[in-house]
């Protein structure tokens, strides 16, 4: 028995240690990352599949999804100051033991100003909940959504204290390790429906969310502490540091922080229609963020700790490096946007079609999905570009495309609600996305806007960064052009043999629906890689040669180098 128990322990510290070995190069941290999000998405599917099983698009989703935005609202304001973004330029400026004394100051630093903003934040609860969201604030679930927006309000102390570490473990390259975390947050939160639901109802859910908080953190510390971090709590000898830190993070935390005040308008917006409509918006829009956090948002993570160092190299490697990454998000993303939103009912019902969730919701989802999923590739290049912009330190520019972005969101939500209010318009709306007299549809206008305003504020965030940096719209545009085709070519096999195999109805079972998608699927991305080979696409040639090089060498994880001359193969 002692002898398993040791075994046990010895196989944990062996993974425990590959987890924490660095990863050198952008595509090999990339893949990582991306496989890491593959796994932290599926889990995250099964989470949202839990979901709609147990309440369906309803009233009780309504409230769990609505006693997020406070909390949300909070990290986004008050974790940004210290996100990695910020922190790793600093820390690649200093010494390892200014490196220490800097990210132990910011610790403390952080701990006092997250538990004074979220011990407001709790007071101030009551009335900001009874005038965001009155009609759930009011009757017999006030009680709920207050009491479980009080304990979400642990969610953002956790989550920036881990957001800390997770500055330093990027800054070290241990992606894997990195990765890991959103992994453990996913389980934290299944663990609140599976087994704290059950017995607390749903405060129980707030309580997995903080669980998996808590596990987001502490699955990135035994390495930092390993190597002499978290010894201090004194600021003294950083002060300066800290404020110089602040004044940077600033602009960053109101950028996110009006990125989310139209989410929170958005959802506001979704409160006041059909019961679900917040649900079903939320739903659609987690769907939607699984592949940006496997293509976009892996890629951007990836390349920012190298971006921040190239920065100061030089102007034309930097741009090399970006549109290098910015090539291989569009080659992932457009075919994988057009196959959405033609298989777009297959996901949804695959996904999410269990128990409560019954076929209205499933339709509704599908066509919100349809709209969010339109901007995958603008969301995943803005990603990139914004980082791009923070590695260089210049914070300018992301605020006010993200002040633009937010207030445009705002603003086509109301054109377009008003819009669907006519008759004829809400018809023509229903008949394109196929969900003609569903009751609630409405709605789609805010995941349209949300889309529309996410693709403006791409463009235009890369038109002044080409205008900054010279050279980067040329390096890309062929790129965008051969991904854009070989995504309708695929989608337009995979829509065929949908014709032929048959689509998504009422009776159709899991067995049919998987068959059918699948098939469909794989016939797109076939069509579709033959179409980048015959293009001579050089995403599609590196990304083989990449796999064949792995292949070859027996699995062995790559650690060296990589060119960041855009015209050089990328390193696997």
């Amino acid at each position: 028995m002692i002898g398993t128990i040791r075994q046990g322990f010895a196989l944990t510290g062996r993974a425990f240690e590959y987890l924490s070995r660095e990863v050198r190069g952008m595509h090999a941290a990339a893949y990582m990352l991306a496989l890491s999000s593959l796994v932290s998405s599926l889990l995250a599917l099964f989470r949202d599949r839990l979901l709609a099983h147990t309440f369906g698009a309803g009233h009780e989703l309504d409230l769990y999804y609505a006693a997020f935005r406070i909390p949300d609202l909070l990290f986004v304001g008050i974790g940004s100051l210290v996100s990695a973004y910020v922190l790793i330029p600093v820390l690649a400026s200093r010494a390892e033991e200014a490196q220490r004394r800097y990210i132990d100051a910011v610790l403390v630093t952080f701990s006092l100003i997250a538990i004074c903003a979220c011990g407001v934040a709790a007071l101030f609860s009551p009335a900001l909940l009874s005038w965001l969201f009155p009609a759930l604030s009011s009757g017999p679930s006030s009680g709920t959504l207050l009491s479980l927006t009080l304990v979400l309000l642990i969610q953002p102390v956790l989550l920036g204290l881990s957001n800390i570490l997770a500055a330093v473990t990027q800054f070290r390259h241990r992606y894997a390790l990195y990765a890991s975390a959103p992994i453990l947050y996913n389980l934290g939160i299944i663990i609140g429906i599976v087994v704290l639901y059950p017995r607390m109802g749903l405060i129980g859910l707030g309580w997995g969310v903080c669980l998996g908080a808590l596990l987001h953190g502490l699955i990135q510390l035994p390495p930092i502490l390993k190597e002499g971090y978290v010894r201090s709590i004194s600021i003294r000898f950083e002060f300066k540091a800290i404020v110089g830190t602040a004044l940077v993070s600033v602009p960053r935390a109101l950028a996110l922080s009006m990125a989310q005040l139209a989410f929170l308008g958005l959802l506001v917006i979704a409160g006041s229609l059909a019961e679900g409509s917040i649900a079903i918006f939320m739903l659609a829009f987690n769907l939607q963020a699984v592949p940006l956090a496997i293509i976009g948002a892996s890629y951007s993570v990836a390349a920012f700790p190298t971006l921040a160092q190239l920065s100061k190299s030089g102007s034309a490697e930097f741009v090399n490096y970006v549109a290098t990454a910015a090539r291989h998000i569009f080659f992932w993303s457009m075919p994988a946007l057009c196959l959405a939103v033609v298989l777009r009912a297959h996901i949804v019902r695959v996904v999410l079609g269990s128990g409560e969730f019954d076929w209205t919701d499933t339709r509704l989802t599908a066509a919100a999905l349809a709209l969010f999923v339109v901007s995958l590739a603008a969301q995943g290049v803005s990603l990139l570009l914004v980082r791009a912009y923070y590695a260089a330190g210049k914070t300018g520019v992301p605020l006010f495309v993200s002040g633009l972005t937010a207030l445009g969101t705002l603003l086509l939500s109301v054109l377009a609600l008003g819009a669907v209010r006519d008759a004829r318009a809400l018809l023509f709306l229903e008949s394109l996305l196929r969900v003609d007299y569903v009751p609630g549809a409405e709605m789609l206008a805010l995941p349209f806007s949300y889309a529309l305003a996410s693709i403006i504020g791409a463009a235009a965030l890369a038109y002044v960064f080409d205008k900054e940096y010279k050279g980067f719209l040329s390096l890309v545009g062929r790129a965008f052009g051969e991904s854009l085709t070989a995504g309708f070519l695929g989608a337009l096999v995979a829509y065929g043999a949908l014709v032929i195999l048959g689509t998504v109805t009422l009776t159709s079972t899991l067995a049919s629906i998987l068959m059918r998608g699948g098939l469909s699927g794989i016939a797109g991305l076939v069509v579709a890689a033959f179409v980048y080979y015959a293009l001579g696409n050089r995403e599609y040639s590196e990304t083989v040669q990449a796999l064949a090089r792995k292949i070859w060498r027996g699995g062995e994880p790559i650690s060296s180098g990589e060119d960041t001359n855009a015209t050089h193969s990328a390193v696997l």
